[in-house]
């Protein structure tokens, strides 16, 4: 549901930012790194599978995507403030992955409910750590690049929360006018950070069509929603309790019996959490708001077609990883995983070969991976 500011200014409710101001707050000081790793990734069958989902495999080179991730969020934090949400079935190989953070760094979700409880159940946990705790929140399984001019417009986000309970997210500057993604409409600019570009946000706006998208992208005052977050851990709770009161209240049970180490209830309530994003929950209320956009290359790596706008296609159009041999093949996607594929003769294909199975399909039909997944379940 897209959604209009009712005031249009980013600006919070006075008893909201005024009373919570703090001097000669650092909030560089104060600042954790929460990488969210929930994701399934289906439409990356056969590699991606329930036990190794798309953050832990290797698709864009060299590492996986999470370790690719905490890469990144070392340029703003010191190793032992990132932290890996994650369900309790990718704990083992998310610590084989990332064996360099401390044990308790890795915070264990009871059940996946999305991203809103998921960033309430780590405030909670942050707060318990550093009353004035700053989170960083970033997905595990995006493809940037420029890790340098990450680490700076994340730094922008983080001294935005110095000035009050601001919601910091991160546009990303469309390069074509896609469909699949979400989008933010940004176009006041309100500097909160020296002379950094810093924008209220007007509205999120759904999905669009491809005529709209090609309006949007001509406009030029409307960003794609990366899902990237800063804020005060203190502050998205407040949030949270003004828009999301079910879910304030749930997480408070679970603060509570967590401090009487009653953990078996923390985990029952946990599971009866409202399942919601923070986009519709929180973001698409929220009048306080603001948007960087981002100067560094980015990509969700959504679909298998996804990887020729991360490497270059050969000279017949072909992106290929792996044991491939190719004959008049021409504009496919060929992936192999320890498994030599051979091609002939075919156009504008996706397959994939692994030891989990092996996958052909019409490159503009990849979105519907995911259809096969449910199919193969019992």
């Amino acid at each position: 549901m897209a959604n209009n500011k009712s005031s249009g200014s980013a600006n919070p409710p006075s008893s909201w930012n005024e009373d919570n101001k703090k001097q000669n707050f650092r909030a560089i000081d104060h600042t954790y790194c929460i990488i969210m790793a929930g994701g399934k990734g289906e439409r990356f069958w056969p590699l991606s599978t329930d036990l190794a989902p798309k953050p832990f495999l290797n698709i864009v080179g060299g590492k996986s995507l999470i370790q690719l991730t905490v890469e990144r969020a070392r340029r703003i934090v010191p190793m032992e403030r990132i932290f890996i949400v994650l369900g309790r079935e990718h704990l083992n190989i998310a610590k084989e992955q990332l064996d360099m953070l401390p044990a308790g760094n890795f915070i264990v979700e009871p059940a996946g409910r999305d991203t809103a409880p998921c960033i309430g159940y780590s405030a909670i946990f942050m707060l318990n750590k550093d009353k004035d705790a700053v989170m960083v929140v970033l997905p595990a399984d995006q493809y940037v690049p420029d890790v340098d001019s990450f680490a700076g417009v994340i730094s922008e986000g983080v001294r935005c929360t110095e000035m009050g309970d601001y919601f910091v997210t991160i546009g990303i500057k469309p390069s074509r006018p896609e469909t699949g993604y979400g989008y933010i409409h940004a176009y006041e600019k309100f500097n909160v950070a020296g002379d950094s570009a810093c924008f209220k946000v007007n509205r999120y706006v759904e999905k669009p069509d491809s005529t709209k998208a090609m309006e949007y992208l001509a406009e030029g005052n409307y960003y794609w929603n990366g899902g990237i977050f800063v804020w005060r851990a203190d502050a998205v709770m407040r949030g949270i309790e003004r828009h999301m009161p079910d879910l304030y209240g749930g997480l408070i049970q679970i603060r509570d019996s967590h401090r009487e180490n009653r953990e078996q209830e923390a985990d029952l309530i946990f599971k009866t959490l409202p399942k919601k994003s923070i986009d519709y929950g929180l973001m698409e209320k929220a009048e306080n708001v603001l948007m960087i956009p981002s100067r560094f290359a980015w990509d969700d790596v959504g679909t298998w077609s996804s990887l020729t706008r991360v490497f270059a296609p050969d000279e017949n159009g072909n992106c290929t990883r792996g044991d491939v041999t190719q004959i008049d093949t021409k504009n496919c996607v060929i992936f192999s995983d320890k498994i030599k594929v051979g091609t002939i003769g075919i156009s504008n294909l996706v397959v994939v070969a692994s030891e989990n199975g092996v996958l052909v399909c019409d490159v503009d039909r990849v979105q519907e991976v995911r259809e096969i997944v449910k199919l193969l379940k019992p």
